[in-house]
């Protein structure tokens, strides 16, 4: 079984999106110590503790995410289908299918309006999702069923153009 030809990929730039997540674990860690008293100071100091051990594996493990992510436009037999790989390897795999984009286009993603960096919304729920991780212009697909796709890409113009074949 052949793999279907990649027209265009870029690995997205997460630089912004780890710092911001290297900042909240250095945070966790440097955060001061107040000498607390009685049952309720010991019981808020083992919270801290719990915090530090939750806080900061899941602060490396975002951040390990979120520096391989992926985006794709992949030719198929049925269309062209964008693909969103996070994660080392494309652990998980956002998929829209050429039959579910109706429309792509050029669109500005500011991060204060998107609601910051990340992923943003939801596409079952709100109808509605972004993939922010940097600022600039992004790729915006309009869906079947009401729906709206954006993801920042260093060359927006370059996937309208992959998609619209």
């Amino acid at each position: 079984m052949s793999a279907n030809p990649i027209v265009i990929e870029e690995r997205l730039a997460t630089k912004e999106l780890t710092g911001l997540l290297a900042l909240g674990a250095l945070g966790v860690l440097v955060r001061r110590r107040h000498q607390r008293h009685g049952r309720l100071g010991q019981l808020l100091d083992r919270c801290q503790r719990v915090s530090r051990m939750v806080a900061l594996p899941t602060i490396a493990v975002v951040a390990w995410l979120s520096s391989c992510v992926v985006v794709r436009v992949v030719d198929t037999p049925d269309g062209r289908n964008l693909d969103v790989l996070y994660g080392p390897n494309g652990i998980v795999v956002q998929t829209f299918e050429a039959r579910e984009i109706l429309a792509t286009s050029v669109v500005q993603a500011p991060m204060w309006r998107m609601g910051g960096l990340g992923y943003r919304g939801s596409l079952t729920l709100f109808k509605r999702a972004a993939l922010i991780t940097r600022r600039g212009d992004a790729l915006a697909l309009d869906l079947t069923r009401g729906r709206r796709f954006i993801v920042t890409v260093d060359e927006p113009q370059s996937f309208v153009d992959a998609l619209a074949v």
